[in-house]
């Protein structure tokens, strides 16, 4: 499983979220504008709190983009997908997350740090209109090869 969620408006943090383990934590960076190296090490997703509007976008050194609704669910296709990229998106606004394809039954893929294919389903959007959405689904690991 993973999950993203907003955490409180009033402290800058930051959710890293590392797609390897579906494990997400919370953080206060020292530069309010953009996490450490070592706060980030590992995560794949960046959730951050810009103006109390959370905004989602990959990690400068990931691979990550987004499988879209109705594309076959695989290793070959999730590893495709991921090299198209995710950059910023108002989470808020349903209307730009839909039109980026982030939508219940989409994927988030990534070739991670550690070299594995990961395929992060969206199964569950919460948070209606104005909301800051928490979303949430089942992840996929294909280990890297040895």
């Amino acid at each position: 499983m993973f999950g993203i969620t907003p955490g409180q408006c009033t402290n800058f943090e930051e959710q890293l979220t590392d797609l390897d383990t579906g494990q997400s934590r919370m953080v206060v960076p020292q530069n309010v504008t953009r996490p450490t190296e070592v706060e980030a090490e590992g995560a794949e997703l960046l959730y951050w709190n810009e103006g109390c509007d959370y905004r989602l976008r990959a990690m400068p050194q990931a691979t990550v983009g987004i499988l879209r609704k109705g594309t076959p669910q695989s290793f070959a296709s999730c590893k495709a997908a991921a090299n198209t990229g995710l950059g910023p998106v108002n989470m808020k606004r349903n209307s730009e997350r839909e039109a980026r394809g982030i939508v219940v039954g989409a994927s988030f893929c990534s070739v991670t740090d550690r070299g594995a294919v990961a395929m992060a389903v969206i199964e569950h959007i919460a948070g209606g209109y104005g909301d800051d959405p928490t979303v949430t689904g089942t992840l996929y690991v294909w280990s890297k090869a040895t």
